[in-house]
């Protein structure tokens, strides 16, 4: 991991202002603001053959949360690029024991709010569908390690995301489900989606280099 944890410089780095129970948009710049994307490849005519598509996978431990909410940002984010169009964007978690389960509903509500739809039960990452990625992006540390031992299955690229997050944050997207009692569950959830929308916003700067 080339980032360096600064537990000093982490706690509110990606907070924002709030009026009541409000949401400021973190100020990621045009390319990252998000638009609210709710299914954007429905009904497009100029798609290339699936074969011709790149795929990006963002995997996490269970895949209930923090990797389809990554899922969704990344087309948003797509979706003001050069690359619209010509990726896919799917979710996985790494522990089995999760597959076809439900994805968070309160993430799920608190992302509604935020224009992020969040679809589809949670879906665990095999074989078939780690080597269907040209972009394996992992969240927490138990998706890198996961996607390390793996690595044989793996055609594409393998980045964790905290790579492309800002010099002095947490390397790893906090798991909503081990935050610390007096941490409100609003609270993490909005600094798991900024901390997503800031590595996003990096990452799509770089997908020239990774998937071209």
């Amino acid at each position: 991991m080339t980032n360096n944890t600064n537990s000093k410089n982490t706690s509110n780095i990606f907070r924002r202002p709030r009026k009541g129970n409000s949401r400021t948009p973190h100020n990621l710049g045009p390319m990252a603001k998000p638009s609210g994307f709710n299914n954007s490849w429905t009904g497009r005519k100029d798609l290339p053959p699936e074969g011709d598509l790149k795929k990006i996978l963002f995997l996490s431990k269970r895949g209930m949360s923090r990797s389809p909410i990554a899922r969704e940002v990344m087309r948003s984010v797509l979706e003001k690029t050069d690359f619209s169009g010509k990726v896919v964007v799917f979710a996985a978690g790494v522990t089995q024991a999760y597959d076809e389960c439900p994805i968070d509903k309160r993430m799920q509500e608190f992302c509604k709010l935020l224009g992020y739809h969040l679809q589809a039960n949670s879906r665990f990452a095999n074989p078939s569908v780690l080597s269907r990625a040209d972009l394996v992006v992992t969240l927490d540390h138990e998706s890198e390690e996961f996607a390390r031992v793996r690595r044989q299955a793996i055609q594409g690229v393998v980045r964790p995301l905290g790579v492309f997050m800002a010099p002095g944050c947490e390397p790893y997207v906090p798991d909503p489900f081990d935050r610390d009692d007096e941490i409100s569950a609003e609270e993490c959830y909005d600094k798991i989606v900024s901390s997503i929308e800031y590595g996003c916003s990096r990452l799509s700067s770089a997908l020239p280099s990774l998937i071209s």
